[in-house]
């Protein structure tokens, strides 16, 4: 049950320009829509949070804070906030829409080859390092904030817990299976950009097991000496010793190329004809609602069918490293 009540039609001028389609997910002080432009067809994600319950809260400042740190456009592995909407009542952010998780992948198809997951795991860091190149800390990695478009792009989403590093902020934060020693009950730790940095190895860990880590130990067999030293790096309990996003994203396993041209046409297939979504190839997006995600709450989402779901490195846009 969501603090947010359910809106009995869109405020002007969101009423005169989208079409509410459908509920894409509920959170505890959020509803996420799927709309769509009526001038161009284009269907997009609009949160809406309603300001009393935050007020009530104290929570308005971590509201008001989010929304500030999404207005950034960082990169294009972080979902991109297009619009904002203030009334008296309610705020209104509209982003773009992807049409699943990382999570849902996961849960669909199970654990991730380390091809797989190294994959997937780049873009995650490209991302990363955008935010932290402007002073951000996430503080809330996990699959279930990572968004995939139709185009197999990767977009970190969720920033309810993020701040910048010059904020000094401390205390728990996040989601304790991610989260690192000083978001755990070390109040008088300040947050650094290590704080992702560890977020990063469970995430690893959570591709590679296919399921939510059990502690920094949990690992599946058979892993390469160079897998299993970069989580060991990554979830290290003391922040100091944790590598930055460049020294990750500088280790073999993500400079160099990896083949990813015989999984192209099985990335397009797979995420094509399990949600409904054109392929470049394809004729113009059908009109049909699918079971989409924006990432805020834990909403019903569509799920990847079957595996080799490694994007082609220059389909995919980012940044340099």
């Amino acid at each position: 049950m969501s603090l947010t009540h359910l809106l009995a039609a869109l405020p002007e001028p969101l009423f005169s320009a989208y079409e509410v389609e459908g509920v894409l997910g509920v959170g505890a002080y959020a509803i996420v829509y799927q709309i769509r432009s009526v001038e161009t067809d284009e269907a997009f994600a609009l949160k809406v949070v309603e300001k009393e319950p935050m007020r009530k809260r104290s929570m308005m400042p971590q509201l008001d804070r989010e929304v500030a740190l999404l207005s950034v456009p960082y990169s294009p592995h972080v979902i991109q906030l297009l619009e904002v909407l203030h009334t008296s009542s309610h705020v209104f952010l509209r982003f773009e829409l992807c049409d699943t998780t990382v999570e849902d992948a996961l849960n669909q198809s199970g654990p991730m080859s380390e091809e797989e997951a190294y994959s997937w795991f780049r873009q995650l860091c490209l991302g990363i390092q955008a935010l932290h190149v402007h002073g951000v800390i996430h503080r809330d990695l996990k699959p279930s904030n990572f968004l995939l478009d139709g185009r197999g792009v990767l977009r970190i989403c969720d920033f309810g817990w993020a701040c910048h590093e010059s904020d000094h902020l401390s205390g728990n934060c996040g989601t304790p299976q991610y989260s690192p020693p000083e978001c755990i009950g070390r109040p008088s730790y300040v947050h650094t950009p290590k704080v992702d940095m560890y977020g990063l190895g469970a995430c690893l860990q959570h591709m590679l097991l296919g399921r939510v880590p059990m502690g920094r130990e949990d690992v599946p067999k058979g892993l390469s000496e160079e897998t299993i030293e970069l989580l060991h790096e990554l979830m290290d309990p003391d922040p100091d010793l944790r590598p930055c996003i460049e020294d990750v994203l500088n280790r073999p396993q993500l400079a160099n190329g990896i083949p990813f041209a015989e999984h192209f046409t099985n990335l397009w297939r797979n995420l094509s004809d399990f949600m409904d979504i054109p392929a470049p190839q394809k004729a113009a997006r059908k009109k049909s609602m699918m079971e989409t995600s924006c990432g805020f709450g834990q909403e019903k989402r569509g799920k990847i069918g079957n595996r080799n779901l490694v994007p082609r490195r220059d389909e995919v846009p980012s940044v340099s490293t």
